[in-house]
């Protein structure tokens, strides 16, 4: 994010119509960020096949470390069916600028060293056995864009929306306006207020960008949001950003401007069952979320540490694991709940990972803490 807000929008905008008659199946997917085998599960798990519509709301590279086999199988797709849309996000048109604009040359190497781990330059690099730090920004930039030359040719033929019957795709949102054509790219890919806005069409606006949970005050939830007021459709499960995290897909099943609306999502987490009864009193769940992750330490204890969350005033505890400090100040490294989970011998939960004594998993839908050893792999 810090480098593209430096990046200039230098491309045109181009929109997409296409509108379906009879019966019809498309399935929507965002922000897959270089997890291609993420996303081949969940095409899966969703029975995709060719005569379904299939469209990908950007953000498909980046953060993981199968950059270039997400294009490749993303332009395999595209050869095999003329029904896959794949549309143009802020992660695409970033990394594409930065590598073929020789003024931002010097950005590739403030990626590597700030902008964390895996992404298609770091694949290139490792593909051709380079050691960055031995080369002037200019150099390196022109390796990268010759080697990485057949992917961007790709990314540049990206559409920004795609209008289909009742809804329109986008990676981002669209600016409140009826000509919503008009709204810049900026806005069309990198938009972060745009489900607090809202929209003023008839159409469903759907959408990723932004992880779902981010909407969620009280609690991690990565599921579809699908707010039938605001006719706006969040998508993204975190993937590639959220250590808590799943991706989904939207199924729409249409019939002209008749549909309905499904989900489903794939999230690889290991399953445990409860060896015993575990009861928690009632309690207050507090979160941390982006973009208020600076707390200030209160009372350190063994395992969870009391802190006042600095945006909100709130005080709670947080497991230990889950601090760190940076310039004399104190943060938790990612999304965070301080709930306790209660579990019901032979229950099923979602191990998100062990922090001393302590799990954190998923119930149901539920995120927080339980003791490691009244769980037991099932």
């Amino acid at each position: 994010d810090i480098l593209f807000h430096e990046v200039k929008f230098m491309i045109k905008v181009r929109h997409l119509e296409k509108r379906i008659e009879g019966k019809y199946r498309c399935i929507v997917v965002s922000d897959i960020h270089s997890h291609l085998d993420r996303f081949i599960e969940l095409l899966k798990k969703v029975n995709y096949c060719q005569d379904d519509y299939l469209v990908i709301l950007g953000d498909f590279i980046e953060k993981g470390n199968q950059a270039l086999e997400m294009i490749d199988y993303l332009m395999q797709l595209q050869r095999q069916s003329d029904r896959v849309y794949v549309l143009l996000g802020n992660c695409e048109y970033a990394i594409e600028k930065i590598v073929n604009n020789e003024n931002y040359a010097s950005h590739i190497v403030h990626y590597l060293n700030h902008v964390g781990k895996g992404g298609i330059i770091r694949q290139a690099l490792s593909a051709l056995e380079i050691d960055y730090t031995q080369l002037p920004a200019k150099q390196l930039q022109d390796i990268i864009k010759e080697y990485l030359k057949p992917c961007f040719e790709y990314l540049r033929t990206l559409p920004t929306t795609l209008h289909l019957n009742n809804f329109i795709f986008v990676h981002a949102g669209l600016e409140k306006r009826v000509d919503w054509q008009n709204s810049s790219l900026s806005s069309l890919i990198e938009m972060r207020t745009f489900y607090q806005d809202g929209h003023c069409l008839d159409e469903y606006v759907v959408v990723g960008h932004l992880p779902t949970s981010n909407h969620h005050q009280n609690r991690i939830d990565n599921n579809i949001i699908i707010d039938k007021e605001k006719r706006i459709i969040c998508i993204d499960g975190g993937t590639g950003v959220k250590s808590i995290s799943q991706l989904n897909a939207l199924i729409i099943e249409g019939n002209g401007n008749e549909y309905k609306l499904l989900t489903d999502y794939v999230q690889p987490l290991p399953i445990y069952q409860a060896k015993v009864d575990v009861l928690v009193e009632k309690q207050d769940v507090h979160k941390v979320a982006w973009p208020s992750f600076e707390v200030q330490v209160i009372k350190a204890g063994k395992n969870f540490t009391l802190c006042r969350q600095i945006d909100t005033n709130q005080t709670f505890k947080i497991k230990n694991e889950f601090l760190y400090q940076k310039d004399n100040k104190t943060y938790c490294l990612d999304d965070y709940v301080d709930c306790m989970v209660g579990l019901n011998k032979g229950e099923l939960v979602k191990l998100i990972g062990i922090f001393g004594p302590y799990a954190y998993v998923i119930k149901n839908n539920e995120i927080g803490w339980v003791k490691y050893c009244y769980l037991k792999k099932y």
